[in-house]
């Protein structure tokens, strides 16, 4: 049983007090994993939320939160819930500019930030920021000589302090209200500045009862490993606060890099991930599939695990000899392929935040892990809908979670209406009138329809869509996933609105497609250079010729161009949850565009 209550703050006290001996968090130090008990979470959250009260932090106010995923994050959050305040957070990778502008709209008062690169975001532009009073600094030797930045130890240090006398951390506490805003989310943006999406505490709760109705989570006894941004709403509400109702074992990844070793570590018993997440488990696991020893058994055991998945899907029995085949190849093969990712404890993955390949899914189920399509937008706390376990249908992202209400618009578009829906942009009465209908229903912004057993199937983002010169509609998105399917491929944008026919911007995979090309015998220096090389043109292609033979003729790519670089976070080409951002990608390449539709 999850614990009751009915604020975040609620949730975070009852957990404490069930399970205080149980690990909460790990981290590794100095080689080692480390445990924090939910013990410690709580004694920490309550000095953290002292020193925030001592440093003038009052109910309502803002403190910004800007870190990489660490135990100090989730105590910092915590810590920020219980004061009555409102945690916003903020993506490590964004840039100064776009620190201000978020702390500056949010006014927060207080900024807690993971270390001196992140603090000299703040120091670039302090004075764009005039409600900012003071900054915390997670870690290094010393936080600075200005008497406004302060380190983490000294926070807690003032909250052990003002402690003494709980008679104020205690009447904080009491006095959140369900209705009260627990954060406000900056999204990423695909297009155009980040909007603050306002999301109350029963929104919280609201949305981690009514998932768990669906996710099978066993209290106290799950582990799941953190990676994806916390600043992002679907880590937040399965590591974070999901976390602390289901009394998870977090566990915190050194990286995005040390992904495949900290898995082999934790030994998750879910896992969650962005479609390019998987992308990389699927190319990886083709590639060595390719230098295994027993090559041909393994492919003989994913082509029995996709062709009991294939029956399943369609509706049909799965032949008894079949069964048994696939159960001796399972235990055989497919349980160490499980194992060899780290995997092999995993009920169910899910995956979110944009679209994902159905023979990624189709691939994943066929090696026995669950992978389940969800859906749904930082507007609605993450979920709106969810492929329930063992009842997935790939290709679509599940039904509706229990109690929300979707219907199609007459254009197409989803509408969401419950008790998960955002309150709002925040400062932004015009933006917020323009996604929520009169009647309550949050404009999702993208293209569905449900299918006879009541999932829904996203078809794509109405702002995606365009209209070529001949007047035929696009929706990029499912060519874009077809093409990237090939492992070499890394990135693919069809362009083609106004244009007289589509054609597409592709990327080599950095980690892929060097090793295909050894494989080849092209000798290169770089990926820069391969994407010249005229082997690597021809089978790029051969890959285009392949998608095209799937596609209406209106639909097929005519021309394209092999970048030389993947595209990048840090050239904000993608979003951190890796989201290609097409309005930059097709400012920044208008002059190749331009020559793909040269006569």
């Amino acid at each position: 049983m999850a614990v009751p209550g009915k604020t975040l703050v609620e949730i975070f006290l009852n957990r404490v007090a069930k399970t205080p001996d149980l690990p909460a968090m790990r981290h590794k130090q100095d080689g080692q994993w480390k445990a924090i008990t939910w013990r410690d979470f709580g004694d920490q959250a309550k000095e953290v939320a002292n020193g925030l009260v001592s440093l003038g932090v009052d109910a309502g106010d803002c403190v910004a939160l800007l870190s990489l995923n660490r135990p100090e994050w989730h105590v910092s959050d915590a810590g920020i819930m219980l004061t009555g305040a409102k945690t916003v957070p903020i993506y490590v990778t964004s840039s100064p500019n776009q620190v201000s502008y978020i702390v500056g709209h949010s006014e927060a008062k207080v900024a807690i930030v993971e270390n001196q690169d992140q603090l000299d975001k703040i120091l670039k532009t302090k004075t764009e920021m005039p409600k900012l009073q003071k900054v915390v600094v997670v870690t290094g030797e010393s936080a600075g000589e200005e008497d406004w930045i302060i380190s983490f130890d000294e926070l807690k240090r003032l909250g052990r302090e003002a402690g003494k006398d709980s008679a104020a951390l205690d009447e904080r506490i009491a006095s959140v209200k369900p209705e009260d805003l627990a954060t406000i989310v900056y999204t990423s943006g695909t297009t155009g500045p980040p909007k603050g999406v306002m999301l109350t505490h029963s929104n919280f709760v609201w949305t981690l009862e009514s998932v768990g109705k669906v996710l099978p989570f066993n209290d106290g006894a799950d582990r799941v490993l953190s990676y994806l941004p916390l600043s992002h709403i679907f880590e937040r509400l399965t590591s974070d606060w999901g976390g602390v109702y289901h009394g998870v074992d977090v566990w915190f990844a050194q990286s995005t890099q040390t992904l495949r070793e900290d898995l082999a570590d934790c030994r998750p018993t879910f896992f969650i991930g962005v479609p390019r997440v998987y992308e990389k488990f699927h190319m990886a696991m083709l590639a060595n599939i390719e230098k295994h020893p027993k090559k041909d058994l393994v492919k003989k055991a994913i082509a029995a695990g996709t062709e009991k998945v294939e029956l399943e899907q369609a509706g049909k029995s799965v032949p008894i000899g079949l069964k048994l085949k696939h159960a001796a190849l399972d235990k055989l093969v497919l349980s160490k392929l499980r194992h060899g990712i780290g995997m092999e404890n995993v009920r169910f993955a899910v995956t979110g935040a944009a679209a994902i390949n159905p023979e990624i899914l189709k691939f994943m189920h066929a090696i026995g892990i669950d992978l389940l399509e969800g859906y749904g937008q930082t507007e609605d706390n993450a979920p709106t809908s969810v492929n329930p376990p063992g009842r997935a249908r790939i290709g679509s992202v599940g039904p509706p979670i229990p109690g929300l209400e979707v219907k199609i618009d007459d254009d197409g578009e989803i509408l969401v209406r419950g008790p998960n829906v955002f309150q709002g942009y925040y400062k932004n009465e015009k933006a917020t009138k323009e996604t929520v209908t009169d009647d309550g229903f949050l404009r999702t912004g993208d293209v569905g329809e449900f299918d006879s057993a009541g999932y829904l199937r996203i078809t794509d983002r109405k702002k995606d869509l365009f209209k070529t010169a001949g007047g035929k509609y696009i929706a990029p998105a499912d060519i874009e996933g077809k093409l990237k399917f090939a492992p070499i491929v890394g990135q693919a944008v069809v362009i083609g609105d106004n244009r007289p026919f589509p054609t597409a911007l592709l990327t080599l995979d950095p980690d892929v497609a060097p090793v295909w090309a050894k494989e080849q015998g092209i000798e290169f220096t770089d990926v820069t250079e391969l994407s010249a090389n005229e082997k690597v043109l021809e089978a790029v292609g051969k890959i285009v010729d392949e998608v095209n033979s799937t596609l209406s003729q209106p639909e097929q790519i005519k021309k394209w161009t092999l970048l030389e670089r993947d595209f990048s976070e840090d050239a904000e080409e993608i979003t951190p949850t890796l989201k290609v951002r097409r309005k930059t990608i097709t400012e920044k390449y208008e002059d190749v565009i331009g020559r793909m539709y040269a006569k």
